[in-house]
């Protein structure tokens, strides 16, 4: 696999399950058995295609890929992502955000990668959480991703696109978005959201 596989698109939520097969069977046949075995448990529990990939650049990290796309509610929740990640401020359809979730808690239950779009989900959820239910209005004000190793704290001014499927497994998400003009920085690591509250100076609340 390489940097040529199948990338999140506008309408899609990627989600990579990470192959827990790898490393732990050394003989290559019983690895392949085990692994085609997992994969037929995937697509028995999601009613979805999962694909071969790798999201680990240099040290291969295989992965099993699919898409949510055409499945309720990921239509109505798309149009609202759509002017999420143009910085526009959300004030309809903020429940399609927790509808959608719901959908993809159902895949977290293993270890995954997420492209921008399902990382904007946990996010966006997260800050739900921090409100104590809906708000009246969310915007996106900035979205970036890091190494998972790099500890510097970098706030960008963009909105990134979609990551390479072949980097998923090594990167962090970085949002900064604000409800009801309050801002919040959120990182989300696989499906783990750590969120804080930015005063006005952009500096994290105690």
């Amino acid at each position: 696999m390489n940097g040529t596989q199948p990338t999140e698109q506008n309408d899609q939520i990627q989600i990579a399950i990470i192959d827990e097969t790898y490393g732990v069977i050394e003989e290559d046949a019983d690895w392949k058995i085990a692994r085609e075995e997992l994969r037929r448990t995937l697509e028995a529990e999601h009613g979805l295609p999962f694909e071969d990939g790798d999201i680990g650049p240099g040290a291969s990290l295989p992965a099993f890929i699919t898409f949510l796309s055409g499945t309720a509610p990921v239509p109505l929740w798309t149009m609202s992502a759509a002017l999420f990640f143009l910085g526009k401020p959300i004030m309809e359809n903020l429940t399609a955000w927790r509808d959608v979730a719901s959908k993809l808690r159902a895949f977290l239950k293993r270890p995954v990668a997420l492209n921008r779009h399902g990382a904007a989900i946990i996010a966006v959820e997260a800050v739900f959480d921090q409100m104590g239910g809906l708000p009246r209005e969310v915007r996106l004000l900035s979205y970036g991703t890091r190494h998972v190793d790099d500890d510097e704290e970098i706030v960008d001014t963009g909105i990134a696109g979609a990551t390479p499927t072949l980097f998923l497994g090594f990167i962090r998400h970085v949002f900064r978005i604000e409800a009801d003009g309050v801002t919040f920085a959120v990182e989300v690591d696989g499906r783990i959201a750590t969120t804080k509250r930015i005063d006005l100076e952009g500096i994290p609340s105690s």
